[in-house]
């Protein structure tokens, strides 16, 4: 029994031309091109789709009026032409504002979702103050005696301190960034003073008790350990201990200094 062949045409070309757009075809599509030039180019130059609202998202209303402030000069461009990047870059300069995403929400909105900066501290520098954040940037001057809840990280009198920038002290910058081992945790004393000398943290308790955490590491496990053993000691004007020296986790280690003269 003889093989089935498929038996395939021959001498047949393909014809390309069939398949490749016509003349009237180019033209439809050259001109489209040429309108959707004219209306970005119209859509850019004209009030079509100008700025007439500023949203700002995730930020207190004293921070949210200090991003408008910054912006008012886009009121009025058109989003089109609006440059997300550099709208971005501008309100991140702002001392306290830690980064942003910005949109353009067609036909007259920008918005601005912002990411504020974390204030952990109030530096001091002589009779000076500054909220200072989380990551050790100066967020701008407060007065003295004002955010009583935050902790105080004295400075010398030489430190250099410019709003929007990052503390050029280091002890400085170890003592704001080691707070944050305290956002989130269940540290409920209040701290009176964060100090960071010769890379040793020490938290000074409202009260009197000075808590020693040695070397920034582990800082969250000492600081929880920290909140267990408080409620069990006495102030120091109660006679209890003066310090509570957590350098080693797995020895905590509660005692008094001894009195000068003593």
């Amino acid at each position: 029994m003889g093989e089935k062949v498929l038996a395939l045409p021959r001498n047949r070309k393909l014809d390309v031309l069939r398949f490749a757009p016509s003349g009237r075809s180019f033209a439809v599509g050259a001109a489209v091109a040429l309108l959707a030039g004219g209306l970005y180019g119209l859509a850019r130059e004209t009030s079509m789709f100008a700025v007439r609202g500023i949203e700002i998202e995730g930020a207190t209303p004293a921070l949210a009026s200090q991003v408008k402030q910054e912006l008012h000069s886009y009121h009025g461009r058109s989003l089109v032409a609006v440059d997300a990047a550099a709208v971005a870059q501008r309100v991140d300069s702002l001392p306290a504002v830690r980064s942003s995403v910005v949109d353009r929400a067609f036909p007259h909105t920008l918005r601005i979702r912002v990411i504020p900066e974390l204030p952990v501290a109030v530096l001091r520098r002589g009779r000076g103050s500054w909220l200072v954040s989380v990551r050790g940037r100066v967020i701008g001057p407060v007065p003295r005696g004002s955010h009583q809840r935050l902790p105080r990280i004295w400075l010398p009198s030489t430190t250099q301190i410019d709003v929007g920038a990052f503390l050029g002290d280091q002890s400085g910058v170890l003592a704001a960034r080691s707070l944050a081992a305290l956002v989130g945790s269940r540290f409920r004393h209040r701290i009176a003073f964060v100090r960071a000398l010769d890379g040793q943290i020490t938290l000074g308790v409202r009260g009197g008790l000075e808590i020693q955490l040695g070397a920034p590491v582990e800082l969250r496990l000492k600081i929880a350990i920290a909140a267990s053993i408080l409620p069990t000691l006495a102030l120091p004007s109660q006679g209890g201990p003066d310090y509570l020296d957590i350098t080693v986790p797995e020895r905590p280690v509660a005692g008094r200094n001894p009195q000068p003269g003593g």
